[in-house]
């Protein structure tokens, strides 16, 4: 159980690089504004920068275009608010707002989008299209830009870097797993059992992590530069990982309670050859997860009795189903 210091120490190295370029392309903004367009206060380029780059947003190229968008929808609405015929100013705010946030609703993008369509229409209407039409637009141009060049190119992170990071954490936590379950057949122990039991479920926060570096990488691919010069394999990784990381977790974890349950009901001792295909199963995982060559490489065989003593057939059943699933990982990763 994590303490509150050590959960906002990890917050804190997760997002201060994204902290640290939001506040360097605000600044820079400001000064291409100023130097550009000679703008002497562009709060808006450096306002637009963060919005772009601020820590923990999912996409930071979609939120540069979709601000970009809510902002010109807002701006056109603003200024043909002020053709309509003389009214109460707070009702062409109302009605011109109302239109501006329906409209970029239609577009089916990011929030965003109409979020920034409603305020750069109240912001037209109230301080003039001197103040927030043109001007605005050209920060909020920018300032997008500037963000765009952070995130598409300066702090891009490697997507397909992030599959695989995430995924060879998962099969060094399940080799480790094996390795105790193998100690666990050797002495004929319970304790250890439920210990790699233990390791098996732990490794669920691998299987989530590998998920989200598949879900990111796509993000990437589609929204940066960079994603795009490795698009075909980010979708191969992705492809190998998505279904049988969940396949070999699963029956890595049913084959270890499978185990706890054999040691506790079963008065047979375990299967001649189980504890080596065990080890092997750990030695495997841990060579996929460090170097291909020698995970193919590796042809060791234990054979099993034909006749299985009674209350161990779970446990070997899901112990093929995890080697079944890490062979295809490995045929699979060798084309």
């Amino acid at each position: 159980m994590q303490t509150w210091t050590q959960t906002l120490s990890a917050r804190a190295r997760e997002n201060w690089r994204d902290a640290f370029a939001s506040a360097a392309a605000a600044c820079i903004a400001w000064v291409v504004s100023f130097r550009l367009f000679g703008h002497t206060t562009p709060l808006f380029a450096a306002i637009t920068a963060i919005i772009c780059l601020a820590p923990a947003l999912p996409s930071r190229g979609q939120q540069a275009v979709g601000l970009l968008i809510g902002v010109a929808t807002g701006i056109v609405v603003g200024e043909l608010a002020l053709l309509l015929p003389p009214m109460e100013p707070l009702l062409r705010m109302g009605l011109a707002t109302f239109v501006a946030l329906l409209i970029a609703s239609l577009f089916g993008l990011a929030p965003v989008v109409p979020i920034q369509a409603g305020i750069s229409t109240v912001l037209l209407l109230s301080f003039g299209a001197e103040k927030a039409g043109v001007a605005r637009m050209q920060d909020v141009v920018v300032g997008a830009s500037v963000g765009l060049m952070f995130s598409q190119v300066l702090m891009t992170p490697n997507p397909v870097r992030l599959i695989d990071v995430a995924a060879k954490s998962l099969l060094q936590r399940l080799s480790k797993g094996f390795a105790q379950a193998e100690a666990a057949i050797s002495d004929r122990d319970r304790a250890k059992a439920e210990a790699a039991t233990t390791l098996f479920t732990e490794a669920q926060s691998s299987l989530i992590n590998l998920n989200s570096g598949i879900n990111r990488a796509r993000s990437l691919v589609r929204w940066t530069l960079r994603g795009r010069f490795v698009a075909l394999q980010v979708r191969e990784m992705a492809a190998l990982y998505d279904r049988r990381a969940i396949r070999l977790y699963a029956s890595a974890l049913l084959f270890a309670e499978s185990l706890e349950e054999a040691l506790r009901t079963s008065s047979a001792p375990p299967p001649d050859g189980l504890r080596d295909r065990v080890a092997h199963v750990a030695r495997l995982a841990a060579a996929l997860a460090k170097d291909l060559d020698a995970a193919r490489n590796d042809t060791f065989e234990a054979s099993l009795p034909v006749a299985v003593p009674h209350g161990w057939e779970p446990c070997l059943d899901n112990l093929h189903a995890a080697e079944a699933a890490l062979a295809a990982l490995i045929a699979i990763r060798d084309r």
